[in-house]
């Protein structure tokens, strides 16, 4: 197997698991995902998928503050971190930056020749970022923008001849769903 196949393939490997991790509310999905992060950025870049690649280093300092932030809110018994729910403002707002965020992310790269897709490469990195702050920071509704952030990633990666991130974005697509059913039901339970 070539090495950009195999990092692509230990990558996927890692992110499924820091995703299984994070839908059972597990603090440990954290590290893991950095991980992941770091080899994805490097699958991203060699294919041309600058958003991605740039939306990796994101994922990092991201998943050093949610790591942060889940390991200060677990329950110490279950070793699992509290959910809530975002307010209509909150959510209204978020979409409004993501949104913005993905034209400013369009504007950079439309121009640059080694740029593949800017338009939904763009797109996906904006909510992604907003749908992974949710996550971190333990709100229900980031499974909801997870589930079309990964059905569209799956697209994306089926025409970039990403194999094994396709894979990996139709598995997430199912975390994502069994993510938002899992913490609503925890909810529930306090």
């Amino acid at each position: 197997m070539e090495t950009d196949r195999l990092i692509e393939l230990l990558s996927a490997l890692s992110c499924l698991l820091s995703i299984w991790l994070n839908t059972r509310r597990k603090t440990a999905g954290w590290p893991i995902g950095i991980i992941s992060v770091v080899l994805a950025m490097w699958v991203y870049f060699r294919a041309g998928l600058l958003a991605e690649c740039g939306l990796q280093i994101f994922f990092f300092a991201s998943g050093l503050y949610g790591w942060w932030n889940w390991v200060g809110a677990e329950n110490q018994l279950e070793k699992t971190v509290p959910v809530s729910r975002l307010s209509i403002t909150e959510l209204l707002s978020g979409s409004a930056i993501a949104l913005a965020g993905s034209a400013l992310i369009w504007l950079f790269l439309k121009d640059l020749p080694a740029a593949s897709k800017p338009i939904p490469g763009s797109l996906i990195t904006g909510f992604s970022i907003l749908a992974q702050v949710w996550l971190a920071r333990r709100r229900l509704e980031n499974w909801l923008f997870w589930i079309g952030i990964n059905l569209a990633s799956v697209g994306l990666y089926l025409q970039r001849e990403l194999w094994f991130f396709a894979g990996l974005y139709a598995a997430l697509f199912v975390l994502a769903i069994f993510g938002y059913r899992d913490w609503k039901k925890s909810m529930s339970e306090v």
